[in-house]
């Protein structure tokens, strides 16, 4: 991450967010967006653009709920907030090392589970890419079946073609977490390079 300044990571996450912002409200048709994500400026910014576009796109009559978790224990209280989205999304990533995201991921997905928390879920590229969802379910079988009846999504890049793509997800009776591209969003010039200098 220091390839890149504090400026331009938070120029890098208004353009991924107003893609994704969109995309949640168009391509998914979510009413009201629920977002989880830690207390790190980065995600933070992420955060904020993927409302704002969300918002924007919804012509301002959407909803959005925001939670934070800066620790695993912070989870149950996050769950609670977001009652009442439809969707929500996990934007762990930026700042945090893999460890942190993963703690965090795996906390709140275990609380939602045992709260019942009656919505979709939708996983930032730094959770899906590294494989941590289909990690949570190889390793919690509650989680897994908490999982499988809920409507799953999530997006990757693939650089080299300047997208990004979105996934349906779900997660299979066996347990298998299974995803389908559906669509892909073109990234602009700028975009594409402040990925490629992120990684």
């Amino acid at each position: 991450m220091a390839k890149l300044t504090l400026a331009e990571q938070y120029t890098l996450r208004g353009l991924t967010g107003r893609i994704v912002g969109e995309v949640l409200s168009d391509a998914y048709g979510i009413p009201s967006l629920g977002l989880v994500t830690n207390k790190t400026y980065i995600c933070s910014s992420l955060a904020g653009a993927v409302e704002a576009a969300f918002l924007a796109d919804k012509g301002g009559l959407g909803r959005v709920l925001t939670a934070l978790t800066e620790k695993p224990e912070d989870a149950a209280a996050a769950v609670k907030q977001l009652e009442g989205a439809n969707t929500v999304m996990l934007a762990y990533g930026g700042e945090a090392d893999a460890e942190t995201n993963y703690a965090l991921t795996k906390a709140f997905l275990k609380a939602a589970a045992e709260a019942d928390l009656d919505a979709d879920l939708f996983f930032h590229v730094r959770i899906w890419a590294p494989g941590m969802v289909q990690k949570v379910v190889s390793e919690d079988k509650s989680i897994a079946e908490y999982l499988k009846d809920r409507a799953l999504g999530a997006f990757a890049f693939d650089l080299d073609r300047g997208v990004f793509i979105f996934h349906a997800v779900e997660v299979s009776e066996e347990g298998e977490v299974i995803s389908e591209p559906i669509l892909e969003a073109p990234l602009s010039v700028e975009h594409a390079d402040l990925l490629r200098r992120s990684l």
